[in-house]
């Protein structure tokens, strides 16, 4: 008997840590599973970056700022539907989705490969202006901006589990 509660005793201890293992490997699993759950699940985006531009300016046309906003990588869908709201809600989503339209005529590929690709584009501002764009909670912020030609990018990253591209950067 005191064999046996010694074997089994032993058992006990020599496999715990292999049972720490196990769970330490199912924790991280699930950890990195939750992770990975909602860009496992976006299916909001193109084939190509082009097509993906295409469906957000046709979300905002529609003035379906939410869709809009899952065309963006992930992290930033959240950030853009708050500002696409604000645009909407102060009346500037038409001036907005002028512009987008506008600087995509000009886009000029600079990098482009299996995982992201980016467009600048140049623009000349001939007077400068002011405007008022929209920040939070329905306030606004004047803001100048200065004549002059200037330089910007668009970049589109490429969701690798579902093969779809999304705007990183507007």
């Amino acid at each position: 008997m005191v064999l046996l509660a010694g074997g089994v005793l032993w058992s006990i201890l020599g496999g715990m840590p292999y049972i720490n293992s196990l769970r330490s490997k199912w924790e991280a699993q699930r950890l990195q599973d939750q992770w990975e759950k909602p860009y496992r699940e976006d299916k909001y985006g193109g084939k190509t970056p082009e097509e993906t531009y295409d469906l957000f300016l046709a979300a905002l046309r529609k003035g379906d700022t939410t869709l809009a906003s899952r065309y963006f990588i992930v992290y930033k869908q959240d950030n853009w539907l708050k500002t696409f709201q604000e645009y909407q809600s102060q009346n500037l989503l038409v001036n907005l989705i002028s512009e987008l339209e506008q600087n995509r005529k000009f886009w000029n590929p600079q990098k482009r490969n299996d995982e992201e690709v980016s467009y600048t584009y140049s623009y000349t501002r001939e007077t400068p202006s002011t405007t008022e764009l929209p920040i939070s909670g329905g306030k606004t912020q004047k803001i100048t901006l200065p004549a002059g030609k200037f330089n910007a990018e668009t970049i589109f990253s490429k969701n690798m589990m579902t093969n779809i591209w999304k705007i990183s950067q507007l």
